[in-house]
C-alpha cells in the first residue's frame, strides 16, 4: 500500500514537471527546452549496473514534444523581436 502511494506521488510530480514544460515552452523560454531534453534523455544506472530511462515512454514522448514546441516558440519570438527592433 505505501509503494502504491509513493509511486503515485512520483506520477504528479512528473505530470508537473510536464506541465511545466509545456507552459515554459509555449513562452519561448530556454527552461522549455531543458525540460525537453531532459525528460527525452535522463538516465539513471540500477543496481545491477544497466542504464535505463528515467521516465516512461509517454513522458518521453512529451519531452520530446515540449523539446519542439520551445524551439519553435524560441525561434517564433526570437524573430518578432529583431522585427520589434527593427521597426
Amino acid at each position: 500500500m505505501i509503494r502504491n502511494n509513493a509511486s503515485q506521488k512520483i506520477d504528479n510530480s512528473t505530470r508537473n514537471y510536464i506541465y511545466t514544460g509545456y507552459l515554459t515552452a509555449i513562452f519561448g523560454g530556454i527552461l522549455g527546452l531543458v525540460i525537453g531534453w531532459d525528460l527525452m534523455k535522463k538516465r539513471k544506472t540500477l543496481v545491477t549496473g544497466e542504464k535505463v530511462f528515467s521516465y516512461s515512454l509517454t513522458d518521453r514522448q512529451h519531452g520530446a514534444r515540449i523539446l519542439i514546441l520551445a524551439g519553435i516558440c524560441f525561434i517564433l519570438l526570437l524573430t518578432l523581436t529583431i522585427i520589434a527592433l527593427d521597426a
